[in-house]
């Protein structure tokens, strides 16, 4: 079998041949013709210089041609020439005619027609085609119809073998040259073909093969059968690899299915164990946080049953149950504040420094462990903000317990401070903002726990100590105030609260610095 490149080879070379052959017997043949044609023109010229000689001759009864004449025809091409005075004269002959070519009937016709005559006899072969033989032309000596009766001809038979055989000299120079640029335009051709067919069908045959296992192509290469097909049956080998990735691809997926469903009830289970568990310490913390005010209620009824207490005291012990009872009521709020949808809150207008400092008169008459000296430094000069005024009172208060919880906790020193800032800003959005910083050096919260902070029901707290809603509630609010809420801390070093909230856009405050003790 036939590979492309020998394919390619053989019709370039075919095609080129063909074409090149063509274009040279066209050339041959209008050349051969102008040759003929030249030849006959100057046999015409000769023709009328024998009858100009022959008319105007001394001897008008036996004319005879000048020596010139007589040396051109020996010279050239022409076999013989024959001419006679008038009809009934002889017919005079110079040169060799062929026997089997006449001039008497096309010299006849010259005079009876008063006109030149010419004819074409015999065929030779040249080697590429058929040519013509012999040129037989005549003419009468006087061309005038008064003198036509009396008027002879002449007339001549000249040889084409000349032409001939130049022809076919040229012929064999063609060849030579048909085979020359054959050679030369079939190897350019080839080599480019080559270089931009089969070069790169090899190379996509290559490429699919190299994506294929090359087990199965051992009993049938291909590279004996060309590189078509071969490049067949590495496309074949490579879809047929392409339909087996398809199966194992879906059943991969349909694996992928089945372990994304595990994934999923697996990942249910274990919300559902994690909700069982915050509800369990939500459950301790607020047993906590409900049975000891609920104890206390309960000892201070007991009292009051005394007959025997003053009013004073039944005044103080009632009062003291209603602290205990508004604590748990608090309690219960902030549960509810949490899992209920968010609804639009009745807002205020809130001073963030009075409100600032009437929360640091609250907390420093607490009985702490340590002593906590409260240093405010408001230096924004607008304080005046539109918000729910006992929820953010609530997420203040919250944020300095548990800056006083963390300096409780912090063994190593006795003394702590908590320090209280302002400031205006306008953030991304270009409202005008104040920003509230709360700066404790309390134990600070480990980097671990930084991302879980605002999670409902996380705490670092004992169990009993805190359920883990103040910072979600706080943050819950701030956000629906248009605020921002944001902690920043170090282990060991201490915590800083950032709010951000929006201005009612009230008249400047005046910038205030103190500092409290406690």
């Amino acid at each position: 079998m036939h590979t492309l490149k020998v394919q390619l080879g053989l019709t370039l070379s075919v095609l080129l041949s063909l074409s090149m052959l063509l274009f040279g017997m066209v050339l041959l043949t209008l050349w051969q013709r102008h040759m003929i044609d030249q030849e006959t023109k100057n046999s015409h010229k000769l023709l009328q210089i024998a009858a100009i000689s022959l008319t105007e001759a001394d001897s008008i009864s036996s004319p005879t041609l000048p020596p010139a004449v007589r040396r051109f025809i020996d010279d050239s091409n022409i076999l013989c020439l024959q001419y006679q005075i008038n009809r009934s004269a002889p017919t005079q002959t110079y040169g060799d005619c062929p026997v089997e070519h006449s001039l008497s009937s096309l010299m006849e016709n010259s005079i009876i027609y008063n006109n030149r005559q010419s004819h074409y006899s015999g065929m030779a072969w040249n080697g590429f085609f058929f040519t013509k033989k012999f040129l037989l032309t005549a003419q009468p000596l006087q061309q005038s119809k008064e003198t036509s009766q009396k008027s002879g001809s002449v007339g001549l038979i000249s040889s084409l073998q000349k032409n001939s055989a130049a022809i076919h000299k040229i012929q064999k120079i063609f060849l030579a040259y048909l085979v020359i640029n054959l050679l030369i335009f079939v190897t350019i051709g080839f080599t480019r073909l080559v270089h931009l067919v089969v070069r790169p069908i090899q190379r996509l045959a290559l490429l699919a093969d190299s994506r294929t296992d090359q087990g199965d192509s051992s009993f049938f290469p291909g590279e004996r059968w060309g590189e078509f097909t071969q490049l067949s049956l590495s496309l074949n080998r490579l879809v047929a690899r392409i339909d087996g990735d398809k199966q194992e691809l879906r059943s991969t997926v349909e694996s992928l299915k089945l372990a994304n469903e595990e994934l999923q009830q697996n990942r249910e289970e274990m919300i559902r164990t994690e909700k069982l568990a915050s509800v369990g310490r939500l459950s301790a913390g607020l047993a906590h946080e409900i049975g000891n005010p609920l104890g206390i209620i309960q000892g201070y009824v007991d009292l009051l049953a005394d007959t025997s207490l003053s009013d004073e005291d039944r005044k103080t012990f009632s009062e003291r149950a209603l602290q205990e009872l508004t604590r748990i009521n608090n309690l219960i709020r902030n549960l509810l504040d949490f899992s209920r949808t968010p609804i639009k809150s009745a807002v205020s207008t809130v001073n963030i420094h009075d409100l600032l400092l009437d929360l640091v008169e609250t907390v420093r008459i607490r009985k702490n462990i340590s002593e906590i000296s409260y240093q405010t430094a408001f230096h924004a000069l607008q304080a005046e903000v539109m918000i729910d005024s006992d929820g953010l009172r609530q997420v203040l208060l919250n944020c300095i317990l548990n800056a006083i919880d963390a300096i409780e906790e912090q063994t190593e020193q006795e003394h702590g401070t908590i320090e209280l800032r302002t400031e205006n800003s306008a953030p991304n959005t270009h409202i005008p903002s104040i920003t509230i910083t709360l700066q404790d050096d309390g134990v600070g919260i480990a980097e671990e726990n930084m991302d879980a902070i605002f999670d409902p029901f996380f705490t670092t707290k004992e169990v009993g100590k805190g359920t883990g809603l103040g910072l979600s509630v706080a943050h819950n609010l701030i956000n629906k105030s248009g605020g921002h809420l944001s902690i920043a801390s170090t282990a060991g070093v201490g915590t800083t609260v950032s709010v951000i909230l929006p201005l009612s856009a009230q008249k400047p405050y005046t910038n205030k610095e103190n500092s409290h003790d406690g």
